[in-house]
């Protein structure tokens, strides 16, 4: 058999390699877009999954803060801890050096309690430390707001209902009322403070939840990061059809919702329908709230809300 062996002559063009071949730039703009679009679907449904578990963190928080304050009540005859803490620096002293005494101690309107951890642990100042092991459930997972002049975001970011509570430093200050009697509730009239109301209940003990009942009197409630001061959310009990007001502002960190307790021990987050609620006015200055100064927003569907579950005439 003879072989033949063909050999390329001097016109024959030679064979290039097998090359991968690139993406070109139609294609590379498509998948970008392709990525955009994905991008697009799934970032609110991320948002959506990082705020509810916020949501339930904050909750659980609340929910260990109102353990604490029952069993405040259990070991001390019924009588709840005190909310009437001034509007001052928590270690502020009397003229007979008594230390102020709260339920939590410290105000957010002062950039070293804003920062001060271990105020929220003080067995003296906070009423609640023996019972709430851990500072950081007065923190709200969804608070990030930093106090020009602090360092840090605020350690605390609830208050509770002005109704609720018993006297302290009012007793040290003026030597009445009597220790263990319940707050006045000057802000439950509305529009400005009265030490002498008497037209709404105030709850001192457990067994004073009456009306409108513990499990519809709300506790604490997440505060406006901006008007947060004192430990004590001033709101009104009195809705009048054209004349409601903003005392505290509340949060509106929970996708336009705060979290809230109420004395029987359950928890929720609710959603606010008016941005007036939880919108602070331009030029509002940082701890302003509570300081005398009310805010009026007619006809706010909110206020008709906490109303209703502030407190009840007597």
């Amino acid at each position: 058999m003879t072989l033949y062996v063909h050999t390329a002559g001097a016109g024959s063009v030679p064979r290039r390699p097998c090359q991968a071949r690139g993406f070109t730039l139609i294609e590379l703009l498509v998948v970008i877009a392709i990525i955009a679009i994905l991008a697009a679907l799934l970032l609110p449904a991320l948002a959506l999954a990082k705020q509810k578990a916020q949501s339930t963190k904050c909750m659980s928080n609340s929910r260990q803060i109102m353990i604490g304050w029952r069993m405040y009540a259990d070991d001390n005859r019924d009588f709840l801890p005190p909310n009437d803490y001034p509007f001052e620096t928590a270690y502020y002293p009397y003229a007979n050096k008594i230390q102020l005494k709260n339920w939590v101690c410290g105000t957010m309107e002062q950039a070293i309690d804003a920062v001060t951890l271990s105020e929220l642990m003080d067995p003296v100042g906070t009423a609640l430390s023996p019972y709430v092991p851990s500072p950081f459930v007065y923190h709200c997972p969804a608070d990030n707001y930093v106090d020009p002049q602090a360092t840090k975001p605020n350690v605390r970011s609830v208050s509770m209902n002005s109704a609720i509570g018993t006297t302290w430093s009012q007793f040290y200050l003026n030597g009445s009322p009597p220790l263990g009697s319940p707050v006045d509730g000057g802000w439950l009239l509305g529009a400005s403070y009265n030490a002498s109301q008497t037209a709404y209940l105030t709850y001192g003990k457990m067994s004073s939840f009456i009306k409108p009942g513990p499990a519809n009197t709300w506790v604490i409630i997440d505060e406006n990061p901006i008007s947060i001061n004192d430990a004590s959310f001033a709101s009104s009990a009195k809705a009048a059809p054209g004349a409601t007001y903003i005392i505290d502002f509340a949060s509106g960190l929970h996708n336009r919702a705060a979290g809230m307790a109420f004395a029987d021990g359950h928890s929720i987050v609710h959603a606010w329908v008016d941005p007036r609620t939880y919108t602070t006015p331009p030029g509002f200055v940082h701890g302003q709230g509570g300081q005398g100064s009310t805010v009026q927003s007619p006809d706010n569907k909110d206020c008709y809300f906490l109303a209703k579950y502030t407190s009840a005439l007597r």
